[in-house]
């Protein structure tokens, strides 16, 4: 054997030592990314477990709420039908017992209403039911309705 076989053989038997270390690396690279793996997928598998039980929970709870807002809509149109049909009922009663309060009131007002005579600071000349200046007196104008009534 000539030497340069013999460091072809060792450089051959060097390269082969680094690629069994290689490949013996890589395996348990492999392992350990397995057993990783393996951890994820039940980590994964409890957590989506729990996403479906709150999914599941959540379903309910909007089944509940749709319910409860679909009460409140009925209970929203029977109350609006219910104060329209009060509205139509009453409404013909309350205009007349408002009308009776207002007659009431003025009644009431034109009774206890007094004639106060006024205190003239000067007196005035009257003309035809006006005064020199072109203005009526108070005193003619509540005579003056006083003669309506009369007639």
């Amino acid at each position: 054997m000539t030497t340069p076989a013999v460091v072809l053989i060792v450089v051959a038997i060097v390269g082969l030592v680094v690629v069994a270390m290689a490949v013996q690396s890589l395996i348990t690279t492999l392992r350990n990314l397995r057993t990783t793996v393996e951890d994820l997928r039940l980590e994964t598998l409890t957590a989506v477990a729990e996403l479906r039980a709150t999914v599941a929970l959540a379903n309910g709870e909007i089944e509940r709420v749709d319910t409860l807002l679909d009460t409140a809509e009925t209970v929203g149109a029977r109350v609006e039908a219910t104060s329209r049909l009060a509205w139509l009922v009453m409404r013909k009663p309350l205009v007349k017992l408002a009308s009776v309060s207002v007659a009431t009131d003025r009644g009431a007002r034109r009774l206890s209403r007094v004639d106060v005579p006024l205190d003239a600071v000067e007196p005035l000349e009257i003309e035809s039911g006006r005064s020199v200046s072109g203005r009526r007196s108070r005193g003619s104008r509540s005579s003056t309705r006083r003669d309506r009534r009369a007639s």
